[in-house]
């Protein structure tokens, strides 16, 4: 073996040992722990884990036609249905946009201003969620719903 693959094997056991002791020593045995485990795994998850996309099925609004939404007189609300865990609704904006929602089981807003073909991710929780589309002005904008492939 060379020297190399010893210090990589070396790291790896050192990463294995601190996500293991961090999720032994983050754990109690209450159902608040158990959801949000915080430290690194918490780190792990956001890093490699991927929130599923919310079934467009769930989506409604009355700027929707198909996957277009388009915004006149300044806002529309797209309406998340409840579902299961946190769920992701991805955008591409056709045009210069805002977006506004609820942050996942809290009172704050979080908005994102998005210029035209950014797409914007939105991370709602169980609960159905409103999410703001707002076009600053006299103008139209429109954003395209993504789906998961």
């Amino acid at each position: 073996m060379t020297r190399q693959t010893k210090i990589v094997i070396a790291v790896l056991a050192v990463i294995t040992a601190m996500f293991v002791g961090s999720a032994v020593n983050g754990a109690d045995d209450s159902e608040d722990a158990l959801r949000e485990p915080g430290g690194l795994v918490e780190w792990f998850g956001a890093k490699f884990a991927r929130t599923p996309a919310v079934d467009p099925a769930d989506l409604g609004a009355a700027c929707r036609d198909g996957d277009t939404l388009t915004v006149r007189d300044g806002s529309c609300v797209l309406r998340v249905a409840a579902g299961d865990g946190r769920r992701t609704v991805r955008l591409r904006a056709g045009s210069d946009v805002g977006v506004q929602a609820p942050a996942p089981g809290q009172d704050t807003l979080v908005r994102s201003d998005a210029k035209a073909g950014d797409t914007v991710e939105v991370t709602v929780g169980e609960d159905p969620t409103d999410i703001d589309l707002i076009c600053a002005g006299a103008r139209t904008c429109t954003l395209t719903i993504v789906r998961e492939d």
